[in-house]
């Protein structure tokens, strides 16, 4: 599967955003007919989509080529999973002063 088709594909999925803005990383995923046919993650160093092909394999894209992939699709559902974060998402910024203890305070409920 080339990247091109790749597109193809996507763009006929929906697409949700899981969004960590303390991290500045985001878990992405797309489903057509409600089955999962693609996810991915995105960083400030780490960009990845993997594809589930017809026979059950699973191709992987990363670098440039995810980051083409990341927009495809219809956005549906955006949610975050911390608290702590700025209101804005960065792709790749972490929060400034994010310590260990606020991360462990945050996981923890502490």
């Amino acid at each position: 599967m080339t990247v091109i088709e790749a597109k193809e594909v996507l763009s006929k999925a929906n697409r949700w955003e899981l969004r960590d803005h303390a991290f500045g990383d985001r878990e992405v995923g797309w489903d057509q007919n409600g089955k999962e046919i693609a996810s991915g993650y995105f960083s400030g160093c780490t960009q990845e989509v993997g594809i589930v092909l017809s026979d059950g394999s699973y191709i992987v894209f990363d670098g440039a080529d995810a980051s083409e992939l990341a927009m495809c699709g219809t956005l549906g559902t955006v949610e975050r999973n911390d608290e702590t974060g700025p209101e804005e998402y960065v792709q790749g910024q972490v929060m400034p002063g994010l310590t260990l203890e606020g991360v462990r305070k945050e996981l923890c409920g502490e």
